[in-house]
């Protein structure tokens, strides 16, 4: 009988012992993935950020003025003369019954 009680009372103590440390590796794991989250959303604010920035230079560089004063003073250009357009889609003469009008 002692016997059977010392067996009975160390398998709950074993048990006991292994639901704590199962309890003490899930706690850890869900520190640890808190952590990770906190940093994934942390890089995800600066990406953000980055991308707003980002926003506004291109919105910046692209602006027709910016465009005009490199085209005229780096590039040495200016609008183009009658003589170098060309009408694009111009009006073709009609014809009226095989004649032309």
């Amino acid at each position: 009988m002692k016997g059977r009680f010392f067996g009975l009372w160390l398998s709950a103590i074993v048990a006991s012992g292994l639901t704590f440390v199962a309890h003490l590796a899930l706690r850890i794991e869900a520190i640890r993935l808190g952590y990770a989250v906190d940093r994934a959303r942390r890089e995800r604010d600066a990406l953000i950020e980055q991308i707003r920035l980002l926003e506004v230079e291109k919105a910046t560089l692209q602006a027709p003025e910016r465009i005009e004063a490199i085209a005229r003073l780096r590039l040495k250009m200016a609008p183009p003369g009658l003589e170098r357009t060309i009408a694009w889609g111009a009006p073709k003469p009609r014809h009226a019954a095989g004649r032309l009008q």
